[in-house]
């Protein structure tokens, strides 16, 4: 890579039999609909304009999936080396395996576009927070930010833009990355249910001004402006991101908070 081509995300294969033992086993997670062969036959709705706003929406949206996988990669190795419940871990490990299998389909997706299997832009890494001394509050903080919040959220967003979408295989793989991530947010506050009560009060109001600081962060992502674009694989309006994002809150994020006894603002 020349150092005028900037950040890039390389998911190229280096080995023929890797990529055939990669692309059986995660093609086994997925109903024929969404494995190789459906991609392969797939020919894209729209113009050429639409398609190429289409990969760019979608290489991002690989970036993103890729930030999941090495961020919940640490969390499951963390989780592991504290010696987690078996039922805490095998969780884990299938949230991180969607991850891997989330990638995968965006992949698939950027390729089917048009692009290739090296994604311009880097990843916004996220992974344990390593100021924090204690590897428990660093398993809890990230269990909190990561899955109770961003996966909650994501969930919703990907739930629009699935509605949106009216390319066919489009709108399967977002179905599909939404179920996941829906049991994401869900594990999330279990995870919070079963570790909460080893923390002292003084550790619990960390864990509130944490959240609802992470609550904010993510506001401000999420609602970073951008202009409407059409096209037929997802896009949703500007416009309607604060108003699922505020529903997700006050369904299911802020919920979740108060049955554990936690107090998490929401963004203002």
């Amino acid at each position: 890579m020349s150092r005028d081509e900037g950040p890039r995300l390389d998911l190229r294969a280096i080995n023929g039999a890797l990529e055939t033992f990669g692309r059986r086993s995660l093609d086994a997670l997925l109903p024929p609909t969404l494995q190789s062969e459906r991609f392969a036959r797939w020919r894209p709705r729209g113009n050429d304009e639409a398609r190429a706003i289409g990969l760019a929406a979608w290489q991002q949206m690989t970036l993103n999936e890729y930030r999941s996988q090495v961020g919940f990669t640490d969390l499951l190795h963390a989780m592991t080396r504290l010696g987690l419940s078996r039922d805490s871990l095998q969780t884990m490990e299938r949230l991180t395996r969607d991850e891997v299998v989330h990638v995968e389909l965006c992949r698939r997706m950027v390729v089917g576009l048009g692009g290739s299997d090296v994604i311009p832009g880097e990843p916004s890494w996220v992974g344990l927070d390593a100021s924090l001394a204690d590897p428990l509050d660093q398993v809890i903080e990230m269990a909190t930010t990561s899955l109770c919040i961003g996966e909650s959220l994501s969930c919703a967003l990907l739930g629009a833009a699935a509605k949106a979408a009216t390319d066919p295989v489009a709108k399967a793989v977002l179905t599909r990355m939404t179920a996941d991530e829906s049991i994401h947010g869900q594990a999330g506050f279990h995870y919070l249910a079963s570790m909460l009560p080893v923390l002292t009060k003084r550790r619990r109001r960390w864990l509130e001004r944490r959240a609802s600081e992470a609550a904010v962060q993510a506001w401000a992502i999420c609602l970073e402006p951008y202009d409407d674009v059409t096209h037929p694989f997802g896009a949703l309006p500007y416009s309607k991101l604060e108003p699922v994002m505020r529903g997700t809150w006050r369904r299911t994020i802020a919920p979740g908070f108060q049955r554990l006894g936690l107090s998490v603002r929401e963004p203002a």
